[in-house]
């Protein structure tokens, strides 16, 4: 009976090119990934390293991409956008500053009122309840608006809140 060959284990570099492969995650991620794999810490911290010399991690270009493609695919305001760079392992202090940098833009009260203008499909801001106000208002924050925001937006198209 011819004797199984065990095919040799994955070494942390190929799994970490293989994961990499299927999508992108961040250094914190990809580090929580290959020490779930069972490698050790010191061999997960030098293939990091490698990886960032060699341009295959950027923490910063993530954020960059995850945050332009969740304000403009999702329309997620910028306090949803901060706490998703966070979930996936981008520091504070570098997914408060691409936040920032979307801030500027000036694109974060354009994606309000398309939100808004969906939601209200052609409908008379006037028409809306007090409930219904409350209502949008809510939506608007739980998509990570800042009250101040929707406030404004709210009164552009004619519709307050009570306070």
């Amino acid at each position: 009976m011819p004797s199984k060959q065990l095919k040799p284990a994955e070494s942390a570099e190929a799994s970490a090119i293989r994961l990499l492969g299927k999508r992108d995650y961040s250094r914190s991620e990809l580090r929580r990934k290959l020490i779930g794999k069972g490698f050790s810490a010191g061999e997960v911290d030098g293939v990091l390293t490698q990886f960032d010399t060699r341009g295959l991690l950027n923490d910063r270009k993530l954020a960059q991409r995850l945050a332009g493609y969740y304000s403009r695919e999702k329309l997620w305001g910028p306090q949803r956008l901060l706490q998703k760079l966070v979930q996936r392992g981008i520091p504070v202090e570098m997914a408060r500053e691409v936040m920032d940098q979307e801030e500027e833009s000036g694109r974060t009260s354009e994606r309000l009122r398309a939100i808004l203008r969906h939601k209200l499909k052609g409908q008379d801001s006037l028409s809306l309840s007090v409930q219904d106000k409350q209502r949008l208002a809510n939506y608007l924050r739980q998509r990570g608006y800042a009250w101040d925001d929707i406030w404004e937006a709210l009164q552009e198209i004619g519709g307050l809140l009570e306070e």
